[in-house]
């Protein structure tokens, strides 16, 4: 039996300007990247675009022999999993510009919203909820269907621009499988809001409570079952970036990260910013402290709030 051991994550009281960070791969030269102290360079949280990258845990039996998981490899490696120390900046001056944003024009979305046959998300959608139900979310997120079946997610802000899009694939069981597109990239100008922005209104403020979670399908299923909040979805793991949360000022906010140490971890370093800027947040931690191998036990490791929706 394998026990977690308990471990301090402190931030370095000096950062390190000549390194590229492991997450977005810019140089470190304004020390938004901050590393943990006593472990490898690699690990840290990004300020930038708001990623922690975390040592995986440590656990012991009951010889006192210490094992860390191998998400590479799949299984217990005995000892410290080894790890890559980041590169440091040749040009620590050279400045980086970003392109300003651009924009989706909006004929684009309606093109890709009437294709036949729909995509493998909304057949699920529709063997399983009222026609009208997902006629209604189709529309309040314009879920479109490319041509080879992708399931598009166009992220729109509280503006009714259109920023980004996002291309996934689904099973006929409604299950995510690992195929992904991003045809509008952020190098030419395209950058992501959260998943929903454009539901947001003003008077909301205060009144309608607005729930995040990670998975755009996740806040879609939300929508059709419980409408009386606002549902958005952040993107994945990483994808609460501090680019993203300006459209959440004023508003109370319920975080619902998925069922990971990692995931929870993330979503709780986030709180202390989200208060800073006047964001009434709180997290739903669905684990109850469980530990990832306690989770993997009860085969609900990386499991999301539509997973639990499942089961009722």
């Amino acid at each position: 039996m394998l026990t977690k051991k308990d471990r301090l994550l402190k931030f370095s009281k000096k950062r390190n300007t000549t390194i590229i960070s492991p997450c977005c791969g810019k140089r470190n030269i304004d020390g938004k990247f901050v590393n943990y102290e006593g472990y490898s360079l690699t690990y840290g949280y990004c300020h930038s675009c708001g990623i922690a990258t975390t040592p995986p845990a440590v656990y012991s039996d009951e010889k006192g022999e210490e094992y860390q998981w191998n998400e590479t490899t799949s299984s217990w490696e005995q000892g410290m999993v080894s790890s890559t120390t980041l590169p440091l900046s040749k040009n620590v001056n050279q400045e980086i510009n970003h392109p300003e944003q651009k924009f989706i024009p909006e004929a684009i979305i309606w093109k890709y919203f009437q294709v036949e046959p729909e995509n493998n998300l909304l057949k699920y959608l529709r063997k399983n909820f009222p026609k009208e139900l997902v006629d209604g979310v189709k529309e309040t997120y314009a879920i479109g269907t490319t041509k080879d079946g992708g399931t598009i997610f166009w992220l729109t802000n509280q503006n009714c621009r259109v920023q980004k899009a996002k291309i996934s694939y689904y099973n006929n069981e409604g299950k995510r499988t690992n195929k992904f597109k991003v045809p509008y990239k952020n190098e030419t100008g395209y950058f992501a809001c959260l998943f929903g922005a454009h539901l947001l209104s003003e008077s909301y403020k205060g009144s309608r409570t607005v729930v995040l979670v990670e998975s755009e399908k996740t806040a879609i299923v939300g929508e059709i079952l419980l409408p009386q909040y606002v549902w958005l979805a952040y993107g994945g793991i990483n994808g609460l970036t501090d680019d993203k949360i300006d459209c959440l000022i004023g508003h109370k906010v319920l975080i619902i990260p998925d069922m990971s140490e990692n995931a929870v971890s993330i979503a709780y370093k986030k709180l202390p910013f989200l208060h800073s800027k006047k964001i009434n947040a709180k997290i739903w931690d669905m684990t109850k402290g469980k530990t990832d191998l306690q989770l993997k036990e009860e085969g609900i490791y990386n499991n999301d709030l539509e997973d639990l929706f499942r089961k009722f």
